[in-house]
């Protein structure tokens, strides 16, 4: 009773329901991962079970539908090992969705041998923390489109080992001696130091960012243990008084759902309480260094979907039953624009929704103008967005020549 006490075994008991939400598991065809998944599933949330191995992830996603009755989650294959991978699910996810609400990084290397990726990268740290600094730029438009997003990757306490040994600037480990007890850390404490580093650059967004130790900091000691003899003994004393992988999920569940910790991204979470981090893991130098090394690795970082700009000339605006029809052409000011780019692109605005004879429906959110009311539409942003504004007759009545249209 006291070790159980002692590992403090806790529950998302947010009543959060997800309907209408999609959510990727990343590495979540088994242990806490697949559990996350059922706890997704369980609140209606879409649930895309994203591993490297099909017979696994679909078994995965079979067993989530036993659990939970949804028909909603799918396997969709991704190898974190491997940055063609990660470019490559990235680009699937763009093509067929709009957005995307929540994205979990739950599973991960543990402790190993020195070993180099076909990418030419020490495993340990591309797995953890590579591939998924690489995937959430990606699909940060994605994330972006939506009302609120959540990214939560895990972590481990075990990043407190680390001090001195701290060096991002060898993450191969070509002039260190290979140390695989420090080269796990330091994923851990790149996880950590990414979290906070995304959550101050995407502070004006949707997009909130956490980091969990979905495991016990009481036990993680246990990771360190090379000996088989007393691997055997703590794997017994786990399965007598550590976490099921059902309880492991609770804390990553929390950070996905929970209501009161939105203004609280960039934190750590551990038994779905927030726990302090040493000072080096608040090194914002630190924190910025790993991301320029890691952009530097993995290479081009930008979001698949991003906004493209396009300046059109609006020739009529007519008011209709549901709102305003917008006729308009491309700005044909440059001589350079081809024929095809100058053609004409009728949007109506409407109460209910925003339809485009372009290729997508998309929404409106309304311009930054700082002219009257009447002038707004002259910089109004088409987007796949949420409409936040409605146009009425008398607004767009007095509007210049210009509209801006962004295709996500």
């Amino acid at each position: 009773a006291i070790l159980r006490e002692w590992t403090k075994r806790r529950w998302c008991l947010s009543p959060a329901r997800l309907d209408g939400k999609l959510a990727i598991v990343a590495e979540g065809s088994i242990g806490h991962g697949r559990e996350t998944a059922v706890g997704l599933a369980a609140r209606g949330a879409r649930v895309i079970l994203a591993c490297k191995d099909r017979e696994e992830g679909e078994a995965a996603c079979r067993y989530v539908e036993q659990k939970t009755g949804s028909s909603l989650v799918e396997f969709s294959e991704l190898d974190l090992s491997k940055f063609a991978s990660v470019r490559k699910f990235a680009r699937h996810i763009a093509e067929k969705e709009t957005k995307l609400d929540i994205l979990v990084f739950t599973g991960g290397m543990e402790m190993t041998d020195k070993t180099f990726t076909e990418d030419g990268q020490e495993l340990v740290f591309q797995v953890n923390h590579l591939a998924p600094f690489l995937l959430t730029n990606l699909l940060l438009g994605l994330l972006k489109a939506s009302d609120a997003s959540r990214v939560v990757y895990t972590t481990s306490e075990v990043y407190s080992w680390l001090r001195s040994e701290t060096n991002f600037n060898d993450v191969n480990w070509s002039e260190t001696p290979y140390d695989k007890k420090i080269a796990f850390a330091q994923s851990k404490l790149a996880n950590i130091l990414f979290t906070k580093e995304l959550a101050a650059r995407t502070a004006e967004t949707s997009v909130r960012t956490f980091c969990v130790d979905p495991v016990s900091g009481a036990f993680n000691w246990m990771t360190y243990f090379d000996n088989k003899v007393a691997k055997t003994i703590v794997s017994f004393a786990k399965h007598l008084f550590l976490k099921s992988e059902e309880e492991e999920a609770q804390s990553i569940i929390y950070c996905c759902v929970e209501e009161t910790i939105k203004d609280q991204s960039g934190r750590f979470y551990m038994n779905c309480e927030e726990r302090a981090l040493e000072d080096f893991a608040l090194d914002k130098a630190l924190s910025e260094n790993l991301w320029n090394v890691s952009e530097d690795i993995v290479g081009d970082i930008t979001g698949l979907g991003e906004a493209s700009i396009e300046t059109v000339k609006i020739v009529e605006l007519v008011e209709t039953s549901d709102g305003i029809m917008v006729k308009a052409k491309n700005d044909a000011g440059s001589s350079s624009d081809s024929e095809d780019e100058k053609n004409d692109h009728n949007i109506s605005l409407t109460k209910e929704n925003i339809e485009t004879t372009m290729r997508n429906r998309m929404t409106y959110e309304e311009g930054n103008s700082e002219s009257t009311v009447g002038s707004n539409l002259q910089t109004t942003t088409v987007t796949r967005r949420v409409v936040k504004t409605i146009i009425s007759s008398s607004q767009v009545s007095s509007a210049e020549n210009n509209l801006t249209i962004t295709e996500m």
